[in-house]
């Protein structure tokens, strides 16, 4: 899915960026020209390569040949020759900017989720790392898998991954409601609900979702919250996962990574990730 859907995305970006026709190109390079194109890394602290494969298939699609040096969750230092394109110049320099900028946006964020995991795995190697669902529109199936290359967690790439009981839903038609309806659904699905404060914890709990988040709690409230969650499953033989999210980013996730919590979510991974720095040199 996620390669298809990538090649997808290219071909696209690619159309758009060529308009009726690529005008410096089409000028300056004869027909028959054929070139190397080497990607080179330039980031300083190197970068997780993400990506490469949706980026090979796409280049060979138009014709060229394309050797790769390294696969997707490899650790790549600066200076590293990534990928090795040949044939026409002309096809290589038109579809230059649009591969570049897929892969230096894709191995931004596996980067950045790789920092963020590795830093909090030193405090708590047992919890899991997610993104949310602030994600680009069109590019969330291909970011997420860029977290999960990082060495994150997807969370829910869609809205029918699972049944994420929101505040919004609990204000439309109240928590006896949600779950009235949420538990119609298959077994296959989970259930997960955003509880907003101690109060409404306790009157989520026995309906038994099969996670709860907690939202913009205070650290005292999440110390407490997870001593009644974890007496709850004890008490009823019960394994109501619990996660932390809302207000969390890379200078605060090691504040809540100490607490014995399942899941600690940001929006961070994503977007704040900055595209690494890769180039195209032309032999």
């Amino acid at each position: 899915m996620v390669l298809d859907y990538g090649k997808k995305i290219l071909k696209e970006t690619l159309l758009y960026d060529i308009g009726f026709g690529d005008l410096t190109t089409e000028l300056i390079i004869p027909d028959n020209h054929t070139s190397i194109g080497n990607i080179i890394v330039k980031e300083e602290n190197g970068i997780v390569l993400c990506g490469i494969n949706i980026i090979k298939e796409f280049v060979e699609d138009y014709g060229l040949s394309v050797k790769i040096f390294g696969c997707d969750g490899e650790f790549i230092n600066k200076n590293s020759k990534i990928m090795e394109i040949t044939g026409n110049t002309k096809k290589i320099l038109t579809i230059e900017r649009t591969i570049l900028n897929l892969l230096m946006h894709l191995c931004g964020i596996a980067t950045n989720t790789y920092n963020i995991v590795n830093n909090v795995k030193k405090i708590n190697n047992n919890i899991k790392v997610a993104c949310t669902r602030k994600t680009t529109p069109m590019l969330s199936p291909l970011e997420k898998y860029a977290v999960f290359i990082g060495g994150g967690d997807t969370h829910r790439f869609r809205l029918d991954d699972l049944v994420l009981i929101k505040d919004n839903h609990i204000k439309a038609v109240g928590i006896e409601n949600c779950f009235k309806v949420a538990k119609k659904l298959s077994f296959t699905k989970k259930i997960e609900i955003e509880v907003d404060n101690i109060e409404q914890l306790n009157k989520v709990l026995p309906y038994n979702p099969d996670i709860i988040m907690l939202d913009n709690f205070s650290h005292e409230n999440i110390e407490k919250a997870v001593n009644i969650i974890n007496e709850h499953n004890k008490k009823n033989n019960k394994n109501i996962l619990i996660e932390v999210s809302g207000g969390i980013n890379s200078k605060t996730i090691l504040e809540y990574a100490k607490y014995n919590v399942n899941i600690v979510s940001l929006s961070e991974l994503i977007t704040k990730a900055n595209s690494v720095d890769l180039s195209l040199n032309l032999k």
